[in-house]
C-alpha cells in the first residue's frame, strides 16, 4: 500500500521506513510497530505522527523526539541528525541577514554524517523543511524570496531524492545523494558561501 488516511485527522500519509518508528518510539510502545506499514501524519494540528492502514497509531507522546512539525513551543526540530531547530536558524538569519545551515548540511551529508531514516520523524532527508524555514525566516526580515530561493534549489531536488536506507542484510546505511551540487560561492541571502 502506498498511502493511507490517518484516522484523526483524515489526512493522507506518507509511507515511512520501518526502522524509522522502530527507531523513534519508546520502548513500551515497540512491539506495536513490528510487522505493519506506517505512515506519517504531517499535519502540525493533529497528534499523530504514525499510523497504519488499519487504523493503529502513534502520537506524539509515544516518540523519544520531539516532532519539530507538530509543536508550538521552542525547540522545534528541523534537522535531526546535526541539530538544528528552527529557533536556531531563524537566530542565525536575524542576527547576520544569511543562514549557513544548508551548506553547514550538505558538507556532513556529502561526509555520510547523516541518519535520517533512523532519526528524523518523517524518515526522509530534512533538507526540504530546513529550505522552507530558512525561505520563511529570509522573508520575514525583508530578504525577497526570488534572491532566496535560487541558492536553494539544488538543495530541495535532493530532498526529492532523499537518504538510501538501511541494508538490512548487513546494518550499513548509504549517505544521502545529492544530484548536483550547490553552486559555488553561493550562499543563502548574501552571494557567498562560508
Amino acid at each position: 500500500m502506498t498511502h493511507a488516511l490517518c484516522p484523526a485527522a483524515g489526512k493522507r500519509g506518507k509511507p515511512v521506513p520501518q526502522v524509522t518508528p522502530r527507531s523513534l518510539v519508546l520502548p513500551e510502545h515497540a512491539a506495536v510497530v513490528e510487522g505493519r506499514e506506517w505512515f506519517f501524519c504531517s499535519l502540525p494540528d493533529c497528534e499523530v505522527v504514525y499510523f497504519t492502514h488499519d487504523g493503529q497509531t502513534l502520537e506524539k507522546n509515544a516518540l523519544k523526539v520531539r516532532v519539530g512539525l507538530k509543536e508550538r513551543a521552542a525547540p522545534r526540530p528541523v534537522c535531526y541528525c546535526f541539530g538544528h531547530t528552527v529557533e536556531s536558524i531563524r537566530e542565525e538569519i536575524e542576527m547576520t541577514g544569511r543562514s549557513t545551515v544548508v551548506a553547514s548540511i550538505r558538507k556532513q551529508v556529502e561526509a555520510g554524517e547523516c541518519s535520517c531514516e533512523v532519526l528524523n520523524p518523517k524518515g526522509t532527508c530534512c533538507l526540504g523543511d530546513v529550505n522552507n524555514v530558512v525561505k520563511e525566516a529570509l522573508a520575514s526580515i525583508g530578504v525577497p524570496l526570488a534572491e532566496a530561493t535560487q541558492p536553494l534549489a539544488a538543495a530541495e531536488r535532493a530532498n526529492e531524492v532523499g537518504c538510501r536506507p538501511v541494508d538490512a542484510g548487513t546494518g550499513a546505511r548509504e549517505a544521502c545523494r545529492f544530484p548536483e551540487p550547490l553552486p559555488a560561492g553561493q550562499g543563502i541571502g548574501s552571494g557567498q558561501e562560508e
